[in-house]
């Protein structure tokens, strides 16, 4: 076995030809060379780290390799994998995988000739067409995808370094209570009939646009308490804890129009007169949006709307966590600078800590007073 260095050359930054250099290992097992070398190895000690690795997969009885598969049979088998365990991202990882990741590396694409290269040249053709929070999205599917097929399939010996780029600091557009009236009087004039519920729902709940369109009566309570405790249950949220959802009177009320007759309350919330469900609602939404006249607003940023007045409201954050079920109490953050009392209740700590100016001053005089008479005293002596 012997530690084995790999030079090539390719075109720098500037397009001139740059000299790079790899390492790798060969090894002999049950008789057969066996040879890999990574452009992830770039010093001798990652390809000795890789090479004891190997050693110990052999003591263990791995003494084959794995197949050398496809990106794409990697990609298909990663989709699987989040299907078979539920995760909430599926439709999301589906469509990246299929519309930006296959047609870039293709499918046909040996797994272990995924280098570090190529996906720093797919994040510097990606970050001039689409935000940095996509490319970072991308990037942290490709990189789970890799990780799996490491540490769970063994299809690679290591997985290519990927630098995610900065995440930008995160959106917070909300309405003024003048374009809250304007987008709600939209509302009513669109096509669909429960777009004012909706939007209304949303401003005085925080929820998301999915919670909404996925919600069921059956997870509404109107009557608790005479509706002085009604609250929605959901169960299916963003962060996957289940969160109960106080409803104030407003709230109630738009639910009420929505279906008036209690016996009526099964089944979804909002859905189509043949009982299934309404849709996406984004194209009523877009259309209620420019009616109102009001420029860069989407529709999760109702959500942003109803955590700003609650904070501009004097609420304190840890509630207004507990309201939009933040699982990091750095999202909440995001809206402190709204909030009138954050923080002064600390500073007002320090109250009395020193003497006010008034005491200040009237010690300062009285100090001069004792001073001058002193001096008298001593000039008549």
């Amino acid at each position: 076995m012997k530690i084995i260095p790999r030079t090539w050359r390719s075109k720098g930054p500037m397009g001139e030809r740059v000299k790079r250099i790899a390492y790798g290992y060969a090894l002999t097992v049950n008789g057969k060379r066996e040879r890999k070398v990574s452009s992830a190895w770039q010093s001798k000690e990652d390809a000795l780290k890789a090479l004891h690795e190997r050693q110990q997969q052999v003591q263990a009885g791995q003494t084959d390799r794995p197949a050398d598969v496809t990106f794409g049979h990697a990609a298909e088998r990663y989709l699987k994998f989040k299907a078979d365990h539920a995760k909430r991202s599926l439709e999301n990882d589906r469509f990246i995988i299929r519309t930006r990741l296959l047609p870039f590396f293709g499918d046909g694409l040996p797994l272990r000739q995924l280098s570090s290269e190529k996906i720093a040249a797919d994040e510097e053709r990606r970050i001039k067409q689409v935000s940095p929070w996509t490319v970072r999205n991308e990037l942290t599917i490709l990189r789970h995808l890799l990780r799996l097929s490491q540490r769970k399939w063994k299809y690679l010996d290591t997985v290519p370094d990927i630098e995610l780029p900065k995440a930008p600091r995160g959106r917070t557009r909300f309405l003024s209570e003048d374009e809250i009236a304007r987008l709600l009087s939209a509302c009513a004039k669109s096509t669909n009939p429960h777009l004012s519920a909706i939007t209304t729902i949303a401003i005085h709940t925080g929820m998301r646009k999915g919670e909404i369109m996925g919600l069921t009566w059956e997870r509404v309570d109107l009557g608790r308490d005479m509706g002085f405790n009604a609250r929605i249950t959901l169960y299916d949220t963003k962060n996957g804890d289940p969160r109960g959802v106080p409803l104030n009177a407003t709230a109630i009320a738009a639910l009420e129009s929505v279906e008036p007759d209690p016996a009526r309350r099964e089944g979804l919330v909002f859905k189509q007169k043949n009982g299934q469900a309404w849709g996406h609602i984004r194209t009523a939404f877009r259309t209620a949006v420019a009616r109102a006249g009001l420029p860069d607003f989407r529709f999760h940023d109702l959500t942003h709307t109803c955590a700003s007045y609650l904070a501009m409201r004097g609420r304190p954050l840890k509630e207004i966590q507990e309201v939009l079920g933040h699982k990091s109490f750095a999202m909440t953050l995001r809206y402190a600078h709204l909030s009138p009392m954050h923080l002064r209740t600390a500073v007002e700590s320090l109250d009395g800590l020193t003497p006010s100016i008034d005491n200040t001053k009237q010690m300062t005089h009285k100090m001069t007073q004792s001073d001058e008479m002193e001096k008298l005293r001593l000039l008549s002596d």
